[in-house]
């Protein structure tokens, strides 16, 4: 399984920026203190009041800017620009809006000193990560796996981008052509088996390397779309405006890139964000509950209180999922005998009185209560809280090309399936649904789903 820890730290960088804008506003506070100026008794309200509208401001300029977003692709030169752009503008908007409320509401001295260690400590901080992040990469951790489509010139020199540059995180499995062109690479056949390479490779990224008005390449694109992946195209002649692309730069090498779900990287970084602290608070908040549970599984059934089961996440990244346990101890070797019984259509496993199930295990089932587990997943960073919910790999390659578009974004606790009668809805239907959250995705569409949640389950709409 690949584990994305470098993302973790992206993830939460405008968390950490604001932390030191807030360290920032704690040190020259101190100064002014040092120097007579006020004491801690007497620090004028109007300073916190412009600490705060500056955090507002920031958290739109650096949204506007993309500060948050992935720095794979951009240089330090780049990356620090934005830096500085998004806190100019937030800067300049906080000043002149307390000039003209009134000129004599803060000491203009004090507001340039808050920006200059603002900038320091933000540019030493981004430096730092930075080259964490680049060492982690160059021992092969947070790594990408690319795919290319086509050879020839145009793949050599991505070819020698990625390996003269380690820091980029990237590793190429090999290339899909019309013909074996004698690279140094591994050649994985024509365009016509992409959807068996998608399917057995995890791959991240698909590299157009030929021109798209190539024989195949068309319908390759279509086929990548539709199975929920990230395409970038080396730019040349016959590249054109489609939907959803956006400039990117390859460590100089200019390309597009096509992207199947509207995320965008300050996006993923703040829903990443609101996971992690609703989840943090959320199992301080139920820990009492948690035990409880656990008592009762380990007093009226034989076996272990946790279910750990491999499942299917991002991209086909296999990570073990937790749960309560809710059935036998020996429920897998069963469920051969009851195939017969399956009452959901698609590759999908489901029984709606399922002998299995211990009277305990029924009552989570019904309340939802043996998905708590999956919390430490959302902790980790394997699932989320909103999301489709995480296949079993044996279910996945039984998938159509079509299915697969929901292992493009990480899997959830709650999904738009579970708010929707669950049981109720057919496999086709199902799939359907994951699709439209992936094309529609916002962060109002999670506290949305989020909130109905609660309901659904306290109705127990499709439970079993």
């Amino acid at each position: 399984m690949l584990r994305e820890n470098g993302g973790v730290l992206d993830q939460l960088s405008e968390l950490m920026d604001i932390s030191l804008m807030g360290l920032s506003f704690y040190l020259i506070i101190n100064l002014y203190e040092a120097k007579g100026v006020f004491t801690d008794l007497d620090i004028p309200l109007s300073y916190f009041l412009f600490f705060f509208i500056y955090i507002l401001l920031w958290i739109l300029s650096a949204n506007a800017y993309r500060v948050y977003g992935s720095r794979r692709f951009m240089s330090l030169r780049r990356e620090l620009i934005q830096l500085t752009k998004a806190h100019f503008l937030a800067f300049a908007i906080a000043l002149v809006l307390l000039s003209l409320y009134n000129p004599r509401f803060i000491n203009n001295r004090f507001v340039f000193y808050y920006e200059a260690t603002v900038l320091l400590l933000t540019f030493s901080v981004h430096i730092l990560i930075r080259v964490i992040l680049q060492g982690m990469r160059k021992s092969g951790r947070n790594t990408r796996y690319a795919l290319l489509l086509g050879s020839g010139p145009a793949a050599k020199q991505f070819l020698d981008k990625v390996h003269k540059n380690p820091q980029l995180g990237y590793r190429v499995i090999g290339y899909l052509a019309p013909e074996r062109n004698g690279a140094n690479l591994h050649y994985l056949g024509d365009y016509g088996m992409l959807e068996t390479v998608l399917k057995q490779k995890i791959i991240d990224i698909v590299v157009v390397t030929a021109s798209i008005s190539d024989e195949g390449i068309k319908e390759c694109l279509e086929l990548v779309n539709t199975m929920g992946k990230n395409v970038v195209i080396m730019l040349d002649e016959t590249v054109s405006k489609v939907a959803r692309s956006r400039p990117v730069d390859f460590g100089g090498l200019p390309m597009v890139a096509y992207d199947s779900y509207p995320r965008r990287p300050w996006q993923e970084a703040g829903k990443r964000l609101f996971d992690f602290w609703m989840t943090a608070i959320g199992l301080l908040l139920i820990s009492p509950l948690l035990g409880l549970i656990a008592l009762a599984i380990r007093f009226t059934s034989k076996g272990s209180v946790i279910f750990a089961q491999e499942r299917v996440g991002l991209n086909g990244r296999v990570f073990k999922m937790y749960k309560f346990r809710s059935m036998v101890q020996d429920a897998e070797k069963q469920k051969e005998k009851l195939t017969h019984l399956n009452e959901m259509t698609g590759p999908v496993f489901k029984i709606k009185n399922d002998p299995r199930i211990t009277p305990v295990g029924g009552f989570l089932r019904r309340t939802s209560l043996d998905e708590l587990p999956q919390l430490w997943n959302v902790l980790r960073g394997d699932m989320s809280l909103v999301g489709p919910r995480p296949p079993l790999p044996s279910e996945v390659n039984l998938y159509d090309p079509k299915h697969r578009k929901r292992l493009a974004v990480k899997p959830g606790i709650t999904c738009i399936w579970q708010i929707s009668g669950r049981n109720e809805i057919d496999f086709e239907q199902w799939m359907e649904m994951d699709a439209e959250y992936v094309d529609k995705w916002s962060l109002w569409l999670d506290v949305e789903i989020l909130a109905k949640t609660v309901p659904a389950v306290l109705m127990r709409k499709g439970a079993s």
